[in-house]
């Protein structure tokens, strides 16, 4: 196996084509479960409140690790709409390859994860310039994220970044189609 030249958590940020072509020579899988697993709870970590539901009772830990699994999930399914939409576009890249692309993407939205705690703070104070100043940032980051990984879905499947976001706007629908069937339907069911 050859050696990670680089340090992918500070080249991520302005190099990730050469970031992704590095982590790919050294190890497809490098931190790509913790990273989608982080992702997972960056991007549920306000609704936290709501999962609990789901793992009964008002357990933070509970509702963290529902959280990661189901950013781990999310990668697994990304990944293979992302090979599979890309395919149809000329793409050359597997799902592993675009798991990969999607988790080291992200690492700006993990890096909000650190921001959680003043705006956690924020909303039970009602402190409007953290909860502002925190949603800023966090939008930015997110923002950023979208770009490294358009970048990196087109190294990854050499692509242009037009065809990446392609390949991104038709992995969309397809994951869209699904939920929008089945919310059509529990709306025909809730009315009948």
């Amino acid at each position: 196996m050859a050696r990670l030249k680089i340090n992918p958590w500070i080249e991520v940020w302005l190099h990730p084509r050469n970031t992704i072509k590095a982590i790919l020579k050294y190890d497809p899988k490098y931190m790509v479960l913790p990273l989608a697993a982080l992702v997972g709870i960056a991007n549920n970590a306000l609704g936290f409140e709501s999962m609990d539901a789901i793992v009964g009772g008002s357990s933070f830990i509970g509702s963290a690790f529902v959280a990661a699994l189901l950013g781990i999930i999310g990668i697994y399914l990304f990944g293979f709409l992302f090979s599979f939409t890309g395919k149809w576009i000329g793409g050359k890249a597997d799902a592993l390859k675009l798991r990969a692309a999607l988790a080291w993407g992200s690492v700006p939205v993990v890096a909000g994860i650190i921001l959680f705690v003043p705006l956690f703070f924020g909303l039970n104070t009602g402190s409007v310039g953290v909860i502002g100043m925190s949603g800023l940032i966090v939008s930015a980051l997110a923002i950023w994220s979208i770009v490294l990984r358009i970048g990196m879905i087109a190294e990854v499947q050499k692509f242009s970044i037009w065809k990446a976001i392609l390949n991104v706007i038709l992995s969309s629908i397809i994951f869209l189609i699904p939920l929008l069937i089945l919310a059509v339907l529990a709306g025909v069911s809730l009315i009948t």
